[in-house]
């Protein structure tokens, strides 16, 4: 059964809802290919390796939003955030949390449309795999 996305979407970065500051939101896992070919194969050979997390942002900009990245993008944290992203409606979401591994890796504010709405985008990098509740 298909879930509709809106309301059914939360990100907390470093304790900061960013949910109401944002449009899109995904998540993405890529797991690496690991080449296992040897001069015994006939034909190249894998397995799975490590997956790399991250989380790709935006929406309309404001200075609550910007109060909340601006200061990881103008000066990075010696020490990564804790970051928790909840997909799906309140009776079965499933949550991702990252604790003290994740950091603001870019961050891009949009005012290129003079008559229009300011909007931002960014990426959430994370380092290690995510607990899954």
């Amino acid at each position: 059964m298909a879930v509709r996305t809106i309301g059914n979407v939360t990100v907390v970065y470093d304790g900061d809802a960013l949910t109401a500051h944002l449009n899109t939101a995904s998540m993405e896992a890529i797991v690496s290919a690991i080449d296992t070919t040897n001069l015994a194969s006939t034909a190249n050979e894998q397995t799975a390796g490590s997956a790399a997390w991250s989380i790709g942002i935006g929406g309309q900009w404001s200075p609550t939003l910007d109060g909340y990245l601006g200061p990881d993008a103008v000066t990075p944290p010696t020490t990564l955030k804790t970051l928790v992203v909840v997909i799906g409606v309140l009776a079965s979401p499933a949550t991702y949390t990252w604790t003290t591994n994740s950091f603001l890796s870019n961050y891009t504010i949009d005012a290129s449309d003079m008559q229009g709405v300011i909007t931002w985008s960014g990426t959430l990098a994370v380092s290690g795999a995510p607990v899954r509740t």
